[in-house]
């Protein structure tokens, strides 16, 4: 059974060995097949492809051009397009967001040493020009009303007195000289008065609010209401009902909606296609609604962490129907510069980060040429190359640029450059 047993795992090597060799010589086989084929197609090329267009031999200094018949550039399905000059702008699409115009920010603070008493608006809220904001208590206010009453009454009493001597002193039983003092004491009492009945204005009471101290006792003079000075939003709160604040103090803060800035972001690489003057469009994707605009700021300065540059602009809003924090969409017009030109994306190609497209020898069916480019601006469609003067350079218009094949073309190039050198990428 031993015997047995050796005798299959003998013939089990032989046949093994055999069908390595049998195995081995049909890969060597075909493979030299491959290597004989290549060099009747091109080194790069698979078996089985033989309807692609053989690469020029070497035949001493190469001129750079690939040379294809007519019937070759039928095979390798080749087609050519005009290149065309840039008529029309471009549009940078970038990112931004609505904030409200800070130079129309209305900061409401008190304007006295005081007291917190009752707050009349919450976040939010809508407020018109006079509407009440804040109750407040400030024993300040007391005094100051005091002290306008004070003027009051004194210039009252002084110009009833002015009142009453002026006759005298014209029918010449009153010393002229006592007149003058009277008139003097009238006009000083008067002005401080003034001051007095302006320092509470300023302050913030109105002119009801002044004839009403009047008839106010007691507390009822330490107490005031500070009302909005502008039509807006209640945008900020700061204050908590019992505390005490003084002029420093911001209190609330509230916005206009007639109008919003639009805040974007220019990536470092194109910060210099963003001009002051500049058409675009603020685009609202929740909203479904696009509304046209300027660029009026740009920021000189790169933000180091996101190496980006902001820009603004100003849109109306007048149903106020757009809030702050917004997310839009910024389509930023380029104009076209004098020497630039557009391609469709098919004919460019990338190679180690390098852009070329393959050009039409003027005066020939089939020469053609490699050309590096540079690439302004790039989309699914289309290419923007740069003006002939740019590095590493430009297309002309007219020029005739290859769009299907292009591929095939740069794998002859590149062979060509291998057979040329005999350097194997």
């Amino acid at each position: 059974m031993t015997m047995i047993k050796k005798t299959l795992v003998a013939i089990a090597v032989i046949a093994g060995v055999g069908t390595f060799v049998l195995f081995n010589h049909r890969a060597r086989t075909q493979a030299k097949g491959i290597g004989q084929q290549s060099s009747e197609t091109t080194p790069r090329a698979a078996a089985g492809r033989s309807k692609q267009p053989r690469p020029i031999a070497s035949q001493g200094s190469w001129d750079g051009l690939i040379v294809l018949t007519e019937n070759e550039q039928r095979r390798i399905g080749l087609r050519t397009v005009h290149v065309k000059e840039q008529v029309e702008p471009c549009s940078l699409k970038l990112a931004g967001t609505t904030d409200y115009d800070p130079s129309t920010l209305t900061i409401v603070r008190a304007q006295f040493d005081s007291r917190a008493d009752k707050v009349l608006v919450n976040l939010d809220d809508t407020v018109k020009k006079g509407d009440p904001l804040i109750e407040l208590f400030s024993t300040d206010l007391a005094e100051a009303k005091s002290v306008y009453e004070a003027a009051v009454s004194q210039w009252t009493h002084d110009k009833r007195v002015l009142e009453y001597k002026t006759p005298l002193a014209k029918a010449t039983t009153l010393p002229m000289k006592e007149l003058i003092e009277i008139e003097n004491d009238e006009a000083q009492s008067r002005l401080r008065m003034k001051l007095a009945r302006d320092k509470l204005l300023v302050h913030g009471l109105t002119e009801q609010e002044l004839e009403a101290t009047k008839s106010e006792d007691g507390v009822q003079k330490a107490r005031m209401i500070l009302r909005s000075r502008a039509d807006g939003i209640v945008i900020k709160r700061a204050l908590v009902l019992g505390n005490y604040y003084d002029a420093k103090d911001e209190l609330l803060t509230i916005a206009p909606l007639d109008h919003l800035w639009v805040r974007g972001s220019v990536n470092e690489i194109d910060a210099d296609k963003v001009e002051v003057g500049q058409n675009l469009r603020v685009i609202f994707p929740y909203a479904n609604r696009t509304i046209p605009g300027k660029v009026e700021h740009i920021e000189r300065a790169i933000d180091p962490e996101t190496r980006a540059a902001r820009f603004r602009t100003s849109i109306s809003n007048p149903k106020q129907g757009l809030k702050a924090g917004m997310f839009v969409r910024v389509l930023l017009d380029i104009a076209p510069l004098p020497g630039r030109t557009v391609i469709p994306r098919m004919a460019m190609i990338s190679v180690d980060r390098h852009d070329f497209v393959f050009i039409r020898k003027p005066g020939t069916s089939g020469h053609f040429e490699r050309r590096a480019i540079a690439v302004v601006k790039e989309s699914n469609e289309s290419v923007i190359v740069g003006e002939p003067s740019m590095e590493p350079g430009g297309l002309l218009p007219n020029e005739e640029v290859v769009t299907s094949g292009s591929l095939i073309l740069e794998q002859m190039f590149e062979d060509r450059i291998t057979t040329e050198t005999g350097i194997v990428d």
